[in-house]
């Protein structure tokens, strides 16, 4: 039986998220209770509001859709000015493109955060409770899928970003002198 792929950036990446969504949930919530109120009080007006179940509703879906637009925001502005956004900063991770190693293309960019929001908006309401599942996945793929889907990888920027050919090369070379 073979080994299952290990992702050594794991730990990193997980602390990384966890910094981004706290990030995004600190300015998603109270804009998101903004946008609430704002719409409240206009449906209130209209007399469409017809009990405190569908003003809790509205709550949850004003504040959901606001924290997905600060994410898609966040993580694109970022990831096209800096490559990694403030929590992969922190964690000296980088986010390249597969083949090349090098920057992001915008579409990569745009596939990357819009796959990003739709896989994993559990980390903004359910982070600390699903940290094991992400474990669990991690030991049976090297990679999340909106790194597979955007072709992308996260490299840690103590390595190279050096193309697929070139880093198993070097570990060819490095396997021969031992």
């Amino acid at each position: 039986m073979a080994n299952p792929p290990y992702d050594p950036l794991f730990r990193r990446r997980t602390i990384a998220r966890g910094i981004d969504s706290l990030l995004v949930f600190l300015c998603g919530f109270p804009m998101g209770t903004v946008v609430y109120v704002a719409s409240y009080n206009y449906l209130d007006a209209l007399g469409k509001i017809a009990s405190d179940q569908g003003a809790s509703v509205i709550w949850i879906v004003c504040t959901v859709a606001v924290i997905g637009i600060i994410h898609m925001t966040y993580e694109s502005l970022f990831l096209f000015f800096f490559g990694a956004t403030p929590g992969k900063l922190l964690m000296k991770l980088r986010v390249v493109d597969k083949e090349t190693g090098g920057r992001l293309s915008f579409l990569q960019i745009y596939q990357r955060s819009r796959l990003t929001l739709s896989n994993a908006l559990y980390y903004y309401f359910l982070y600390p409770f699903l940290l094991p599942f992400a474990w669990l996945w991690s030991k049976r793929r090297p990679f999340q899928p909106w790194d597979a889907k955007a072709e992308t990888k996260v490299i840690g920027l103590e390595t190279k970003a050096a193309p697929e050919s070139i880093a198993k090369e070097m570990i060819n070379a490095s396997s021969k002198q031992s």
